[in-house]
């Protein structure tokens, strides 16, 4: 019998939890806004909460309905305004700015290392003199800008060094090495070196009479890979127009490209296609599933017919997606594939492009507009999805356009607006209000009339509709991954790095379970989901957001599922209480073999027994089961044994095979089961990134 001080005891300790859980909801939610506590957002907020007041920020701001209200709050309630616009008023471009001096001198570095070169550590070498090259480009200024170095052409002559440099790693690759570092084939070399000529040339480079360059031309068309040995041998010949009469250089090419017969292209991957084709009420979607929506749920995703293991459900490309600024100078700011020879922003050095095409495509829309903040929005502390919000506006063709996504997204994607703070509020408001005058600074509105923070009606509603933003990221946008391989291995040493985030229309409706029935990996920017276990029609296809039960226990999943997206979730593990990977016993429970019986049994203790199942009422034999489970342990392993031989689409149809064989026959958690699973996400991401 409990006695009155454990009562009170129990009841304190449910209030503590209670306490502890709303605060970590109050930290996961600001963290969302500013991920980082140094950034001088975090003293704007403090000083216009200060400012205000607890008293107006609960009575009067907590109580407003709309985003509007509380944009038009923060820019004209006298408790809180001239704090607001006083601070705004000093918004001004933070960026790194071009040197054509420091180019010049990382440029002089490169050539260095290149010529060490040639007396030995040739890889070593060839690498150093690249990284020194990188720089140059990146902070070299655009042609005719400091005519005082370099004639203005600091930019062409980088490009044009480092174009030497590929060519001279695609040839120690074609003597066997797949070129320093192992980043690159002597193809993508070869593509490289022949992109940094052309780029040379266009900005100012001279090639007339300039025999040096069309040897380079030469060589990096041959080392394509792609039928371009026509075009390498036009090239010489316009050398040889040049040279006169010394061709020993031409024809100690024509020599060099006798060596390359028996090399191998280099091996591409396309993009995963959906299984069963698109679908064409859900963008990105397969065929195969279809959007529902229940009260206690909202919308999410289930299977519209029978889903095998491996199925491609969905390939998105997304609304809106960032890379993180950790990772500037490691991936292209546009399409987050891996750098190897970044191509600048004309105008700042803070970030880089794969290609000119991803550099063109940036510049011309939402680049424009972000270049000359780069560096603010990095002091500032904000997070990754204030960038995706401020991305989805200056990458619209137009104003509009981006006000009617923005309003889409906000109508149909979960915000969770009656369980935000007065205080979630005031801080989403006033990002929003930072990011729109950045806006108003930028021109993004156009020639402004005066230099004065009070927005326009215009403003306003971007301005609501970066707020609206901000809700919506907080509990939809995606983070992005890349696999990183440290050894030679496929699998052995390699890791996940989260480089950025996205906002994915269709695939913010999948909904969490503690161990999910998909894949998810990315091609680029796109969002790949890929069935992990067979699904019959009408049964959910769960995402997981991040609490996993093989890794996390019952506890503190449901803790951090309440924190960061407030919900409890009833999945299979939790309902189970499924033990992590870790603790779990390798016992296994099996489908009853009667037909249309759907029980579910223990694993016999005696096989030679018949087994008594309690739904159908009959005595059934689990001796086929079992036998059926013993081979689908047997292609577990063997596709384990592809894996550790590096044959990745052996191991995937193994896998498929097994998973799909032991849902017919028995129910999670069975532990070889779980860690094929896992194992088959390895191999899908790794097809993509080996």
């Amino acid at each position: 019998m409990c006695t009155k001080n454990a009562l009170l005891s129990h009841k304190k300790s449910v209030i503590i939890t209670q306490i502890m859980d709303t605060t970590y909801q109050q930290i996961c939610s600001a963290r969302t806004v500013q991920s980082d506590k140094k950034g001088f957002f975090n003293e704007f907020y403090l000083e216009a909460k200060q400012t205000c007041g607890e008293k107006w920020l609960q009575n009067h701001f907590g109580q407003l309905k709309s985003n509007e209200a509380r944009i038009l709050s923060i820019f004209n309630d006298p408790e809180i305004c001239d704090t607001v616009l006083g601070i705004l008023e000093n918004v001004q471009p933070v960026y790194k700015q071009k040197d054509a001096l420091f180019s010049s001198q990382r440029r002089a570095q490169a050539d260095q290392y290149y010529l060490l070169s040639s007396s030995g550590n040739k890889q070593e070498h060839l690498a150093q003199a690249l990284a020194f090259a990188n720089l140059a480009i990146i902070r070299a200024p655009a042609k005719g800008v400091d005519k005082q170095i370099d004639s203005g052409l600091s930019l062409a002559m980088a490009f044009r060094t480092r174009a030497i440099i590929l060519l001279a790693m695609g040839a120690e690759g074609a003597n066997g090495a797949e070129g320093a570092g192992g980043m690159a084939g002597t193809g993508s070399l070869g593509e490289n070196a022949l992109s940094d000529l052309k780029l040379a040339a266009s900005f100012g480079l001279e090639t007339q009479n300039n025999v040096e360059y069309y040897i380079q031309l030469a060589k990096a068309y041959a080392r394509r890979f792609m039928d371009e040995m026509a075009r390498a041998e036009i090239s010489l010949k316009i050398a040889e127009r040049f040279v006169g009469g010394n061709k020993a250089a031409i024809e100690a090419c024509r020599q060099e490209w006798s060596l390359k017969k028996n090399l191998k292209p280099k091996l591409t991957y396309e993009s995963p296609v959906l299984t069963n084709g698109e679908n064409v009420d859900l963008k990105g979607a397969s065929n195969l599933v279809k959007l529902v929506e229940t009260k206690e749920k909202g919308h999410f995703i289930v299977a519209q017919s029978e889903v095998r293991t491996g199925d491609v459900i969905l390939n998105e490309k997304p609304v809106a997606a960032c890379l993180l600024p950790s990772f500037y100078g490691g991936f292209c700011c546009h399409c987050l594939e891996r750098l190897v020879t970044p191509v600048p922003c004309l105008n700042c050095s803070g970030l880089a492009f794969c290609s000119a095409q991803c550099m063109g495509e940036a510049c011309d829309t939402y680049h424009r507009f972000e270049c000359q903040f780069m560096d603010l929005f990095i002091g500032s502390g904000m997070s990754i999805l204030c960038y995706i919000a401020l991305r989805i506006f200056t990458q619209a063709p137009s104003v509009e356009s981006a006000l009617n996504t923005a309003a889409l997204l906000y109508e149909n994607l979960c915000t969770h607006e009656d369980s935000r703070q007065a205080d979630d509020y005031l801080q989403r408001s006033l990002m929003a209000g930072f990011l729109m005058r950045c806006l108003q600074k930028a021109q993004y509105f156009g020639q402004r009339k005066t230099e004065g923070v009070n927005p326009t009606a215009i403003e306003l509603k971007v301005c609501t509709g970066l707020l609206g933003l901000l809700q919506v990221l907080q509990y939809n946008a995606h983070e992005i991954y890349q696999t990183v391989n440290k050894d030679d291995h496929i699998f052995e040493g390699s890791k996940i790095i989260y480089i950025g985030a996205g906002l994915y229309g269709t695939g913010a409706y999948f909904n969490h379970e503690c161990w999910p029935t998909v894949a998810r990996y990315f091609v680029g920017k796109n969002l790949i989901l890929t069935a992990t276990k067979p699904h019959h029609p009408n049964e959910v296809i769960a995402e997981n957001y991040g609490p996993i039960f093989t890794k996390i226990n019952l506890k503190e999943r449901q803790r951090s599922l309440r924190g960061r997206y407030l919900f409890s979730c009833n999945c299979m593990a939790c309902q189970e209480n499924w033990p992590t990977l870790q603790k779990l016993d390798k016992q296994v429970r099996l489908w009853c073999p009667s037909v249309n019986c759907n029980n579910v049994l223990q694993f016999p203790k005696d096989l030679a027994k018949d087994v008594r199942c309690a739904r159908c009422r009959k005595n059934v034999s689990l001796k086929e089961s079992v036998a059926r489970l013993i081979k689908v342990e047997e292609l577990y392993r063997e596709a384990a044994q592809a894996m550790q031989e590096q044959k990745v689409h052996q191991a995937i149809e193994l896998f498929k095979e097994g998973i799909n064989d032991f849902f017919e026959i028995a129910v999670l958690p069975h532990k070889d089961t779980l860690i094929a699973q896992l194992s088959l996400m390895k191999c899908l991401a790794a097809l993509n990134y080996s």
